[in-house]
């Protein structure tokens, strides 16, 4: 494979994905609000971590969750001088209706997950707080616009795993049926609290 020279180089944005720190939910306890549910003590250490791989960005974006604006704090407070937004539609996929997740584990949930990749509809919704795949897709696309018309070379985002995977389906394979990509995304690559996904797109 060609190397790119550096003039190429200079003309992609690069774009840095990073899904938020082992969160208490992730640890197993039970949780009330999907929205606030905080970092595990081994989270913040992966939010360390993070900040410790991360070269200074010109813009910080966080999904408004309180998991993932916890685990870009340590990057924020090493790069003061970063601009930071926070974007609502980097937010987490919630395919259950929030009001009969709260006070149960992951554990306990369990079989309605199961039960809704199986079914295999995109346009469902189960009920209210609760978006459906397509619903998702269309953050996507719109998440992906924004970001290629921002005018920064070099962008951090702080972000969920369900996310992040449908992202790079939707970066990758423009196109596809909404069935399609949620068929796909059940055989994606797994991206682990505190990962780094890299990508580059033509400035």
């Amino acid at each position: 494979m060609k190397k790119k020279t550096a003039r190429e180089r200079k003309k992609m944005k690069e774009i840095w994905f990073v899904r938020h720190g082992e969160s208490l939910a992730n640890a197993g306890e039970a949780t009330n609000d999907h929205e606030t549910i905080p970092l595990s003590l081994r989270g913040r250490e992966q939010a360390s971590a993070v900040s410790d791989n991360i070269p200074e960005p010109e813009l910080i974006i966080t999904s408004p969750y309180l998991r993932a604006r916890e685990t870009a704090a340590p990057t924020l407070q090493k790069w003061p001088a970063a601009k930071r937004e926070i974007w609502d539609s980097v937010r987490e996929f919630v395919y259950l209706a929030p009001a009969t997740c709260v006070g149960t584990t992951s554990v306990q949930r369990r079989p309605r997950v199961v039960a809704y990749w199986r079914a295999m509809d995109p346009d469902y919704c189960d009920g209210s707080g609760a978006e459906s795949y397509s619903q998702l897709l269309c953050r996507i696309r719109e998440t992906l616009q924004r970001l290629r018309e921002r005018k920064e070379s070099f962008i951090v985002v702080f972000t969920h795993a369900q996310f992040i995977r449908n992202l790079l389906l939707v970066a990758a394979k423009e196109g596809m049926a909404d069935r399609e990509y949620m068929r796909q995304f059940r055989s994606s690559q797994t991206v682990k609290n505190g990962q780094i996904i890299k990508l580059e797109f033509p400035c």
